[in-house]
């Protein structure tokens, strides 16, 4: 039976009881509902409804009371009754059943109000619009606070996935239905409690997310953002309960999100309909924006709403949330993420953006550990490593001080990290200190390596005290994981700082507690007896300290199936397991494989080695693997492989490598190239330096592309284009010819700044005659030996050489295809020429005939600076103020500027994968690196008595360090920069001006030109004091003259003849060996002075001695076999036999377990994997 429409009276107060009860203003309803029966008597179970809503929510506010509850009960009847009558609206009827609902939830029977509720809500809503039109504003509300009441009753009854079931319902139904034009605060306030209460079952990170799926549980958290911005900024809602509830819910939200990034769960965009394909964005940089967003949220609702708390109370909701942020961190700064997935800013940004929360969480605890260890672990990504040191301070005094406390008092300290957790980080702080730092940094280590042996000591008394019951503590253990790292930290921090030790009776102390320490933590009961780090730190300890035999039974452990597991390279270390990453066993593989070639080459097996350097490559198996398939492109021609589509971009494990495992693979490619040259002569090894310098090309690109952008008015003119100076030139290969010595760049003789010595350069050079090694070992040509990258096809059809094919470093075949693979394996832009008058320059035997007096190095004698002087002449400075005229005598004295004090220019930032030094940081490990190579390639070229050529990779190098010198001095206007090496491995600009003078000096001594070779080496410990190289050689030299073998002073160029096949003849014709004697044991008297020519070759001798004792007795010389030889030779000189029978058993010691190349080169890391 239809009802009759009701009056326009009877309408508006009908509809000021649905505002009224929408809005929540309960006292209004009983007046309103009066009217209504007024002028609408028919509808009393609207009116009772209402009246009973009134009820139960006034007896919600207030506090429970027996008699409220018993009243409460009584209207129970009333409302069945009405409910049950038949001429009610379909709509009251549902407020009938809703608020019989609400009253058995209020009085706690969630039986009951599931039996009174509709089986879904969302079903009689739309059986409504369908009958009735649109729904009234409490209908609405009915019908998601149904659905609520019906999911919280059947969770008290134990029915969870039907609860979710109900709140899904309700949700799908808000999502779909057209939306009000205003949602009332009743509609807002049950739709916040659903959401929220779905969202905490929808939680994929805790069990009670079983229930849903993760997409499922994503449209839920979307709409609750989406509910979130439309929602009122005050009112009700905003109860201290309900804005935990909130927050909670959004907690949920990142949890979920956090978990299906951890387990790589199926994501879904939120984006109603999919884009084509070619407009798509990532879908990582779409989860890694939700990702953000929510955390942002989430974050400030934290902050704003936690207070500080006290000194005996730990915000555990805050510290969740750091662990929660840093396991998020771990995995997008991993190797499975990269810096496109991540958006703006890539890694670094993610970094830049956990450092500020965890300084905001930080003003939200007390002390808190996990906090300073956090910030320690991602300042230490970023390379900060002193803000990161500071943290780990701050940490390690209050660890101390809670560990001080437990111990006198026995009463456990809330907060503090475990003894497991506080012994990982710091055995973290030792392996960053030990990897990236230098003696200040190892002396920084070993500081804290007595630190753990104390708490470790601690750890057992306080373990101890526990078993015996006078302290109540359940973190006494220490894991096993975390004392294995400890000893292993432990031992790293000691034969670290034994090199750098100027102690000589500690050394050996240091060395034996480190090889202890190490074989403590490979000990079987930590679990931890293949442990590769500890292997590769044990084995270069016992090659270090001689025994040989030792150190290759510990590397072929490693090396063996057993140590075989799920290797990892994580953002922190020993902090955290990280993601496994691809080939990450292998990768730390390869310089344990270079330390066993090195032990085999000790033993003269040379063979063997050879086949452990080869080995580091073939456990990649396919060579596509590690280098790409594009590599094998290399054998056609640039229009092959454009035509047939090869220039797509691949990568190989190559392109996934950090810098120090980089550099690994260049060091064992020198050493094969050591091996050829023992094995089969430097002619040979010569002739596989093409190869090297393309594997670097291939590791690290173009260093000319990488540098950073210099000031415009620095420039110098660019070279003409020529076949030198097109794009298939490139710094990988020697300039043209150059006539003599004067055009290479000596270390601040060229200046880069001076467009007139670069134009001048430009202009001379002619292209070099290519000199022929025929498999005789002969040799042919008007020219020196051409070394280049790039070597013409049609020559090499001509002719044959000794070297190396491009099979990846492992097999040998013949010249010609290794040069053409290695012919179009890179390509660089053009480079400046050799500038031109350069100063300080050594004359070569091509213009001794044109000299008439011996060339002498002065400072005075060149408008060029020297690396004596340090000055330059200072440029133009550009402003815009008037310019004003000079002052007097301004053409006579320019203003002068120290080019270790440059004006600085500002410099961007670059950011490497891990951690991410700045970019004038990186271009020095890059430099360095490269500099040892063209420096590696002069000794070669030198030993093959190709001194033309090896001058060339001088010059190269000295070219690079010229840049780079130019590069740190814009980054930073002091000296102490320059003589600094920094954090991250390379060397400083001072230590490769020091190491090229020294190769250009060792060339010269070949060459025979030894007080030219003083020259270098004079000027080599000049930049870098502790060079041992250079005092060795200096030293030899020096002791020459004393011996009289060389000239005091340099004689006339055309007397003095160098010869490459027997060493220079004394000058003096008296017996040497008398003469030594008479000077060595005379004294000077008035009677008998001693001519000035004696004594400077006194002075000579006394000079070396002093500088031979000093290195002998620091870290880089204790085990330099040439060093102790040349301080032989100064105690034979002296008369002091003994000494120099002790010293000699000691260099045959040395000798007898010498490598071919040293131990340092195995990694840049030191004894860190």
């Amino acid at each position: 039976m239809a009802q009759a429409p009701e009056s326009e009276k009877a309408q508006r107060y009908l509809q000021q009881l649905d505002e009224a009860r929408c809005a929540g203003r309960w006292q209004d309803v009983p007046e309103l509902c009066r009217k209504v029966e007024k002028h609408a008597p028919h509808r009393t179970c609207l009116t009772h409804t209402a009246r009973s809503d009134a009820q139960i929510a006034a007896y919600s506010a207030a506090p429970p009371a027996p008699p409220a509850a018993q009243s409460l009960a009584q209207t129970v009847p009333p409302l069945l009754t009405a409910a049950a009558a038949g001429g009610a609206p379909g709509q009251d009827a549902l407020h009938a059943r809703v608020c019989l609902a609400w009253l058995h939830s209020v009085l706690d029977e969630p039986a009951l109000a599931v039996a009174r509720l509709p089986e879904d809500c969302a079903a009689v809503a739309a059986r409504l619009e369908r009958e009735g039109g649109a729904l009234a504003g409490w209908s609405r509300v009915c019908i998601v606070k149904g659905a609520y009441l019906k999911g919280a009753a059947q969770e008290k009854t134990g029915a969870m996935a039907d609860a979710v079931a109900s709140y899904a319902s309700a949700l799908h139904w808000l999502s779909s239905a057209a939306p009000a034009a205003a949602a009332s605060a009743q509609l807002h306030a049950w739709t916040e409690k659903l959401v929220v209460r779905l969202s905490q079952l929808s939680d994929q990170s805790t069990p009670a997310g079983r229930h849903v799926d993760s997409i499922a549980a994503l449209r839920t958290y979307r709409y609750w953002a989406q509910h979130c911005e439309a929602a009122p900024k005050s009112g009700g809602s905003d109860a201290p309960r309900a804005a935990r509830q909130r927050r909670t819910a959004w907690k949920a939200y990142h949890d979920t999100l956090s978990h299906i990034l951890r387990h790589s769960l199926a994501y879904e965009p939120d984006t109603p309909e999919t884009p084509p394909l070619h407009t798509q964005p990532s879908l990582r940089l779409r989860q890694r924006a939700e990702l953000k967003r929510v955390e942002t949220v989430y974050e400030a609702l934290l902050v704003a709403e936690t207070p500080f708390p006290r000194a005996s109370e730990t915000n555990h909701e805050v510290e969740a949330w750091v662990a929660s942020v840093m396991h998020n961190w771990r995995l997008l700064c991993g190797p499975t993420w990269r810096d496109a997935d991540l958006g703006e800013g890539g890694k670094e940004g993610v970094a830049r953006s956990v450092l500020d929360i965890l300084y905001r969480a930080a003003t939200k605890t007390f002390h808190s550990t996990r906090v300073l260890r956090n910030l320690f672990t991602v300042h230490a990504s970023l390379a900060e490593f002193e803000l990161a040191f500071k943290a780990y301070d701050s940490y390690v005094e209050i660890v101390t001080r809670a560990k001080d406390r437990v111990e006198k008092s026995g009463e456990a300290v809330e907060g503090i990290d475990s003894d497991s957790t506080v012994l990982r980080t710091s055995a973290e702080a030792i392996r960053l200190l030990c990897r990236f730092g230098s003696r200040h940094e190892a002396e920084k280590a070993l500081r804290i390596g007595h630190n753990i042996e104390r708490w470790l000591e601690q750890s057992e008394h306080i373990r101890s005290a526990s078993d015996a019951g006078s302290v109540a503590s359940n973190d006494t253990l220490v894991e096993p994981a975390a004392l294995a790292a400890a000893y292993c930290a432990l031992g790293i921090s000691q034969a670290h700082w034994a090199r750098y030790t100027y102690e000589v009776e500690q050394r050996a102390v240091l060395q034996a507690k480190a090889v202890q320490h190490l074989r403590n933590s490979l000990s079987p009961t930590l679990g931890h007896v293949n442990n590769v780090e500890a292997l590769y730190a044990l084995a270069l300890v016992l090659a270090e300290t001689r025994d040989v035999l030792g150190a290759i039974k510990v590397v072929k452990r490693a090396l063996s199936p057993v140590s075989k597991k799920s290797t990892t390279i994580s953002t922190d270390g020993v902090l955290s397991s990280g993601i496994t990453s691809e080939f990450g066993r292998e990768r730390k593989l390869i310089p344990l494989w270079h330390l066993l070639a090195l032990l085999l080459t000790s033993r003269s097996d040379f063979i063997a080695a050879e086949k452990a350097c080869e080995a580091a490559f073939e456990q990649f198996g396919d060579p596509a693997t590690l280098f790409a398939s594009q590599d094998h492109d290399a054998f056609r021609s640039e229009h092959l492989n454009k035509t047939l589509g090869t220039n797509d971009p691949t990568h190989g494990i190559v392109d996934r490598l950090e810098s120090f495992e980089k550099s690994s693979i260049l060091q064992i490619k020198m050493t094969q190239l050591s091996l050829m040259e023992t094995m089969e002569g430097s002619v040979a090894a010569v002739d596989g330096c093409d190869e090297l310098l393309a594997l670097y090309h291939r590791l690290y690109g173009d260093p000319s592309r990488q540098k950073p952008a210099a000031d415009v008015s620095s420039a110098t003119m660019p070279p003409p284009k020529s076949s030198a100076g097109t794009k298939r030139g490139s710094i990988f290969r020697g300039r043209g010819t150059v006539k003599s010595m004067q055009k290479e760049p000596s270390a601040r003789n060229s200046s880069v700044f001076s467009s007139k010595a670069s134009t001048t350069a430009t202009q001379s050079g002619a292209a070099p005659a290519i000199q022929v090694t025929e498999e005789d070992g002969t040799t042919h040509g008007n020219g020196h030996h051409r070394h280049h990258l790039f070597h013409s096809h049609k020559h090499e059809e001509d002719h044959s050489t000794i070297g190396r094919s491009p099979s990846k470093l492992r097999k040998r075949s013949s010249a010609s295809l290794r040069r053409r693979a290695v012919s179009d394996a890179a390509q660089a832009p053009e480079v400046p020429p050799l500038p031109a008058n350069t100063a300080n320059e050594t004359q070569t035997p091509h213009n001794a005939a044109n000299t008439n007096s011996p060339h002498r190095s002065t400072s005075s004698s060149n408008p060029r600076t020297s690396a004596e002087t340090g000055d330059r002449a200072l440029r133009s400075i550009p402003h815009n103020m008037d310019h004003s005229s000079a002052p007097l005598h301004h053409d006579d004295q320019p203003p002068k500027q120290d080019v270790r004090l440059p004006v600085p220019l500002p410099n961007a930032d670059y950011v490497p994968a891990d951690p991410r030094f700045s970019k004038i940081q990186e271009r020095r490990q890059r430099v360095s690196l490269l500099v040892d190579i063209w420096l590696f390639i002069a000794g070669l070229y030198s030993r093959a008595q190709m001194y033309q050529d090896a001058r060339e990779a001088v010059a190269e190098a000295m070219r690079l360090i010229e840049g780079l010198e130019i590069e740190v001095s814009q980054e930073s206007s002091t000296a102490k920069s320059l003589a600094e090496k920094d954090w991250g491995g390379g060397k400083s600009v001072e230590e490769l001006w020091a190491d090229a003078f020294t190769a250009r000096g060792e060339m010269l001594v070949a060459q025979t030109w030894h007080h030219q070779a003083r020259t270098d080496f004079e000027r080599a410990l000049l930049h870098f004091p502790d060079h041992p190289a250079a005092i060795v050689g200096l030293s030899n030299i020096l002791l020459d003259i004393y011996g009289e073998v060389v000239p005091l002073e340099p004689v006339a160029q055309a007397e003095f003849v160098p010869s490459t096949t027997s060493p220079s003849l004394p000058f003096a014709q008296t017996d040497t060996s008398d003469k030594t004697r008479h000077l060595a044991s005379h004294t000077p008297s008035v009677e008998n002075q001693l001519s000035p020519p004696v004594l400077n070759r006194l002075a000579a001798r006394d000079r070396a001695f002093g500088l031979l004792s000093t290195l002998t007795k620091l870290g880089s010389g204790w085990d330099y076999s040439e060093a102790w030889y040349a301080l032989a030779r100064a105690y034979e000189e002296s008369g002091q036999m003994e000494k120099t029978q002790e010293v000699l058993w000691w260099c045959v010691e040395l000798e007898d377990t010498h490598p071919l190349r040293s131990w340092k080169n195995v990694g840049l890391g030191g004894f860190v994997l």
